[in-house]
């Protein structure tokens, strides 16, 4: 009976252990995909910075 306990007892240890490493490696990935996500969108959606070409608003030359 004791070795069943003590059997029973690492086997749920191992299996805590290995929930918490898949748990680990999902939210790595999420985080990970979600970092890829946000440069992706932000790559696609900043604008070329404008500069003015002198002609609105500007003094006239002379």
């Amino acid at each position: 009976m004791y070795h069943h306990d003590i059997m029973r007892s690492i086997m749920q240890e191992r299996a805590g252990e290995r929930r918490a490493e898949a748990r680990a490696a999902r939210n790595a990935a999420l985080a990970r995909r979600a970092r890829e996500f946000w440069d992706e969108r932000s790559q696609r959606l900043a604008r070329p910075v404008r500069r003015p070409s002198g002609r609105r608003g500007a003094a006239p030359a002379g």
